[in-house]
This record gives structure tokens, C-alpha cells and sequence, in this order.
């Protein structure tokens, strides 16, 4: 999970391997679920585009399951707490994206009958790796802050003990959350995950 004894280049070369690509330009929405559908491999989708989303490092698998077996812990009966392999419908920018975790308060809604398509969560939860950590904090942040049923957005580091957590106000404005005592509290959903539970090294 924590790089010990490894410096940011050397984990920066290792993430540029995992990065994601685009494998289709031009596409419409229909044409991009008929090829995710019968895709073995994810991939997201941006205004046209179809990127293909590699397979995860060992680090970033461990804390994201490590992340969930917590929320799972606090949460069974209360919400739904999905994995990566769940996408999420961003209507406002034509985009399908695979968070790697979600969190559903209530009945989960779906865009579609095979419940492929997740319309409204209540909390995402994204690792970030090193290479896609500004990418993920800036543009990423920004597609899911246009969700309507979003009430909160975390963000653990996989390289570093680190989290940040935005929460939607009741006016509508997104607002950074301050991190007290190495706890993220997840007020929506009445969780809380301990950052020395999920990095073993805190």
C-alpha cells in the first residue's frame, strides 16, 4: 500500500504503466455501452471517447479493499456500498465513469434494467494514484460535482497517509472538509473510516 523506501519518480514510472488510453473516438453513448457490454475489459467514457482503464496496482487494490471492508463493517443494512467494477451515469457531461467505491443511501437507481448503470450515489470515494492524482482532484472532482444525489466526495492517497473530503452544503456548495483526529466522517451516510484502520503504517 505505502511505496517504503521508494522515491516519487520511481513510483511515477511505475503508474505511467497503468495509465489509461483511448481506444475510440466519435463514438455515441449506445455504440460505447454495446462495446463496454460485451467488453471483458472497463473502459470509461467521455464525450465520444472510449478509454480503456487498465488493471489497478497491488498498492491502490489493497487500500480500496482495505476502504471498503470498513464501510461494509458500518454500513451493511444501512446503504449500499459498491466496487470499481460498478459505473456511474454523469448525464451533464456525457461521461460514464468506474469510481472505485460508491456508496448508495437508500434504493440504488439505475439508467438501465441490467443495473450496469448507477444514477445516483450518495458518496464516491476515489485512490488516488500518483500519476492521475491532479487529474482526479480537478477535472474528475468537477464531473462529479454535478451529480445531483452527491453529498460527499473523498479522496485517499495510495502513495502517502493522506485523505481530503469535500461535502455538498445545503445551498449547494461544495466546501473542503477538515480531517480531525485521522478520521474522515462520512455525515451522509453515518460512517467514518480511521485512516490508521486502512494504512498500516499510520
Amino acid at each position: 500500500m505505502i511505496l517504503p523506501n521508494t522515491s516519487t519518480e520511481a513510483v511515477l514510472d511505475t503508474e505511467r504503466r497503468y495509465e489509461p488510453r483511448i481506444v475510440r473516438t466519435g463514438a455515441t453513448r449506445e455504440e460505447y455501452l454495446a462495446f463496454e457490454n460485451a467488453s471483458e475489459d472497463r473502459h470509461e467514457f467521455y464525450n465520444g471517447d472510449i478509454i480503456a482503464m487498465p488493471g489497478n496496482t497491488g498498492y491502490h487494490e489493497e487500500l480500496n479493499a482495505e476502504i471498503i471492508a470498513v464501510l461494509l463493517a458500518q454500513l451493511r443494512g444501512r446503504a449500499k456500498v459498491f466496487a470499481s467494477n460498478l459505473k456511474t451515469m454523469i448525464p451533464t457531461y456525457n461521461r460514464y465513469v468506474y469510481p472505485d467505491v460508491t456508496i448508495v443511501r437508500g434504493e440504488a437507481e439505475y439508467n438501465d434494467a441490467g443495473k450496469r448503470e448507477l444514477l445516483n450515489p450518495t458518496v464516491i470515494i476515489e485512490v488516488l494514484s500518483p500519476s492521475t492524482e491532479q487529474h482526479d482532484l480537478t477535472d474528475k472532482f468537477e464531473y462529479y460535482r454535478s451529480i445531483p444525489s452527491l453529498e460527499e466526495v473523498a479522496f485517499f492517497a495510495q502513495d502517502r497517509i493522506d485523505a481530503i473530503l469535500y461535502r455538498k452544503t445545503s445551498q449547494g456548495q461544495w466546501e473542503l472538509v477538515e480531517i480531525e483526529n485521522g478520521r474522515v466522517e462520512l455525515a451522509s451516510v453515518q460512517a467514518h473510516i480511521s485512516l490508521a484502520e486502512i494504512y498500516p503504517n499510520a
